[in-house]
């Protein structure tokens, strides 16, 4: 495989994975709320989704290392 087939690949599944990282934070920001809203938890107290996001992010690169 040449280098440039094996770097567009390697470019590809670092998206994808910046997306699986997305949705996961989205599916568990949901469920948190969904969870406070029936009554069973309480939500984290953050500025914006974007500090969620910042928050997801932070969790799921180290627990990638």
């Amino acid at each position: 495989m040449s280098v440039r087939t094996e770097l567009a690949k390697l470019r590809q599944q670092a998206r994808q994975a910046q997306n699986d990282s997305d949705v996961k934070a989205i599916s568990d920001l949901m469920d948190e709320l969904s969870a406070e809203a029936a009554g069973g938890g309480s939500a984290r107290e953050h500025d914006s989704l974007t500090a969620v996001f910042n928050e997801a992010q932070k969790s799921s690169a180290g627990s990638q290392l």
